[in-house]
């Protein structure tokens, strides 16, 4: 009987047929652990014994040993010290198994073909979103911001607040007024979208800046304080000192003169 070894044990053992399951796995095991000789000496039991290699229990490893040495796939003799050795040598109910010549693989010479390159993909576009529809509601547009113009020209509509406080001004406190709002907020180059309503403001204002009881601010009988509400005017200091230098001078104050013309109500008041 010739005894084979490695490869064709192993395949020798796994082609053996009309055996149960627990058998052929002890003979496949028997058959890896063999050395040159097709001997092991594996046990029973133990980390390296057959019931840890083929994951089976005590009793079901001595039956498959037992049915494998009557079948007269393997053989063993008990030595003493060292155990039990196996002789393993797998029967064959077909012919006999040819063990195939080794070949060298000759490394192909020719250059290999290249892989063939998957196409790329379209970048992901992020859409564009849709433009608003005519039905949706626009977006009111902010009034600019200007200074005053140099041909402001209150309007003043009958019956409104301004109407009834500059009715009861005295003569030429209209016109007064119309400077000083002027010099208050080009000196101070103030912006506003709606001159008009600023001109309500400052008159509607005057009232707070009318003197108490009767008695006159600063030789301003019946007219406005000097601070404006007690708070100081460069405007209305500036224009003061410029009349205080004319009269100083001998020139005369067109304030009291009513000789030059002055800016008549009908410019200003338009119903």
């Amino acid at each position: 009987m010739t005894l084979l070894t490695g490869f064709d044990l192993c395949r020798a053992a796994m082609n053996v047929e009309g055996i149960s399951a627990p058998e052929q796995s002890v003979l496949n095991v028997l058959a890896i652990m063999a050395n040159d000789e097709a001997r092991c000496w594996p046990g029973i039991n133990g980390p390296t014994g057959l019931t840890a290699k083929t994951k089976l229990s005590e009793r079901s490893v001595q039956r498959a040993v037992q049915a494998l040495k009557d079948a007269g796939h393997i053989n063993w003799q008990d030595l003493p010290g060292r155990g039990r050795i196996y002789l393993v040598h797998p029967r064959q109910s077909g012919p006999p198994v040819t063990v195939a010549p080794r070949h060298t693989v000759t490394p192909v010479r020719e250059a290999p073909t290249p892989a063939t390159v998957a196409p790329k993909l379209p970048r992901t576009t992020i859409p564009q979103k849709a433009a608003p529809s005519s039905g949706s509601r626009a977006k009111p547009v902010k009034p600019s911001m200007t200074h005053l113009p140099d041909d402001f020209a209150p309007v003043m509509k009958s019956g409104s607040i301004t109407e009834t406080t500059v009715s009861g001004w005295p003569p030429g406190r209209v016109e007064d007024e119309l400077e000083h709002f002027a010099d208050h907020h080009r000196v101070r180059a103030t912006l506003s979208a709606d001159w008009q309503a600023s001109w309500r403001t400052w008159v509607k204002n005057s009232r707070k800046w009318e003197p108490r009881n009767g008695n006159a601010v600063s030789g301003r009988p019946g007219h406005q304080s000097d601070l404006r509400g007690a708070r100081p005017d460069p405007a209305l200091d500036m224009r003061r000192a410029a009349r205080a230098a004319q009269a100083s001078n001998g020139a005369p104050d067109h304030r009291g003169d009513h000789s030059e013309p002055r800016l008549a109500l009908s410019t200003i008041w338009k119903g």
